[in-house]
Parts: C-alpha cells; structure tokens; sequence
C-alpha cells in the first residue's frame, strides 16, 4: 500500500526543510511506501527555489508550481491529481501539523475508514482565526448533518477512490473537507496534536473565512434557495391575513382603511424581496456559467518536477 503526502506551500521556505526531513524519518521507520507531493501556490519568496533544492536530495519528492495563486484548497486539487497512492494524506507546511500522526490516521483508514480527519487537542491558531474556524465547521457540520463535537482540520488520510470521486466534480470554487464528505459515509475523528506555528504568519484573514463561508453556502447546499422560499411563503401568509383583515374591515365594519404610507411600505418591502431572491438565483448561475464556460479554473500547472 502506497502512501501519498500532499501539502499546499506558501511562503514557507523556512519550514519546507525541516517538515520534509521529519516526515521522511516517519514513514521509514514505519516502512511505509510514499510519496510526497508539494504544490507551490504561486509563492512570491524563495519557497520554490528551496523546493528545487530539496527535490535533489529527497527521492520521494514530487514539486509542482502553479502559474498563480490559486489558495489552498486549489492547490490541494492539484495534489490530488498528482497522486499515485492508496491513501492519501493531506496537512499543512508550517509544522503544525506533526508527521508523527501521520501512522495514527493510516492505522484508521486500515481499520475500514474512508475518510480520518484529525481532532487537535488544542488548537494553536490566533483567537480569530480560531473563531473564523468555529463558524466554518458549523456551516459544514449543519450541511452534512455531523455531530456537533466532530472536528474538521486539514490534517486528514483519505482512501484514494474517495479523491477520485473528488477530482470529477470540477468544482471552480473548492472546498476540499466539503467535497470529501461529499463523497463518503465512513468518517472518523483521530486524535492528533497541534504545534504552535514556528515561522511566519497563517494566510488566512477573517475576510478570508468569509469568503469561505460563502463558498460553503453557495456551493455545497441549497440553503440559500431554502432561505428565500420559507421567507417568501412567510411574507405570502402574512399579505393574505392582511388581505383578509382589510376585507374585513370595509364590507363588515363599514369603514375604510387609510395607508398611503403603509401601502408605499409594502411595495419596497416587496420590492426588496424580490430583488433578494434575485441575486441568490443570479449567484447560483453566475457559478454554473463559470463552471460550463470554464472562465474560471481551479489551478494551472507552470512548472513539474516528478
């Protein structure tokens, strides 16, 4: 059983070395089969130089570089294409994710699991990314119905028929975890540990989670649609007591209703809604012509060195 590593870098020429050191030293003791599998996102330091470096001393490197920068998740798609194992794991390349667990989420997938993500103990991330995460786990365990103590990190071993399932959905707005259970029923937490982060600083921004957010919304559900619907009928019952009460009022009480400032109300609130509604429809098939027309792709490969 072969092993595949793939790891998103960014800006991360300081830890690459050590990282690729640590995870070699694991999977030879464990005499595991692998590879490892580097995608450079476009960096703008020396992360793809110390990569070239690297991949004359390491045989099991593979490095690629993207022609721009892409994200994360992009990047990741493009391991997954790369990949040849059985199994496959993906974590970050700032170390803190140890390559010491690595065995402890392959033992899972041994045991029958498609899909082991790994639950830190403590997360050693900035209060506001951790807060950032806390929403985007919650957005993704509403969508698929998770309990509410499962955790959903980056540092994950997944069966190799599970990525390819993955890679035929085309999507130009990915969001691996989502597209990963997406895709299986067979998913386990596994306990591992989480470092504090040694060089540089995370990437990510709260607009960054937003926008993370919003992907998860508006590619891996429906309930937006949902969302305007329940409002939609709400405000129909509401107009219909309203109709009936005015009805009312004139054939029954005999007397008039007043409200031109009511009425005026209605109208843009009506309007308003409408307009809503409008936009959710428009970002749905905004997402659909980009994903026919291919205007937008998830990642382009400059340069390989397999």
């Amino acid at each position: 059983m072969e092993i595949s590593i793939v790891i998103p870098a960014y800006k991360s020429y300081d830890s690459l070395p050590i990282l690729i050191e640590r995870i070699e030293c694991t999977m030879k003791a464990q005499r595991y089969s692998y590879e490892v599998i580097i995608i450079d996102d476009c960096s703008p330091d020396d992360t793809w130089e110390t990569l070239k470096k690297l991949k004359s001393k390491f045989s099991a490197l593979k490095i690629a570089r993207l022609l721009k920068n892409s994200g994360q998740h992009n990047a990741i798609l493009c391991g997954f294409s790369l990949a040849q194992g059985d199994i496959i794991i993906t974590m970050d390349d700032d170390l803190q994710n140890l390559p010491e667990d690595i065995p402890r989420l392959i033992g899972a997938i041994q045991e029958g699991y498609d899909l082991a993500i790994g639950a830190y103990d403590h997360k050693q991330h900035a209060k506001w990314r951790n807060m950032g995460g806390r929403l985007i786990d919650a957005v993704q365990r509403f969508i698929f119905h998770l309990p509410s103590s499962f955790q959903l990190t980056s540092f994950r071993a997944v069966r190799k028929v599970v990525v390819e399932h993955v890679l035929s959905m085309g999507a130009v707005f990915p969001y691996i975890t989502s597209m990963l259970l997406s895709h299986t029923a067979r998913y386990i937490n596994v306990p591992v540990h989480h470092e504090a982060r040694c060089f540089g600083v995370s990437n990510y921004t709260v607009k960054s989670s937003l926008r993370l957010v919003f992907n998860l919304l508006f590619g891996y559900s429906h309930y937006p649609l949902y969302f305007i619907s329940a409002l939609c009928i709400l405000v129909f019952g509401l107009t219909s007591v309203f109709g009936i009460y005015i009805v009312w009022k004139t054939l029954v009480a005999g007397s008039s209703v007043p409200g031109w400032a009511s009425t005026i109300t209605a109208i843009a609130f009506f309007n308003s809604l409408t307009l809503i509604a409008l936009v959710i429809n428009s970002l749905y098939l905004s997402r659909l012509h980009q994903q026919i027309t291919r205007s937008r792709v998830s990642f382009s490969i400059g340069e390989i060195h397999a």
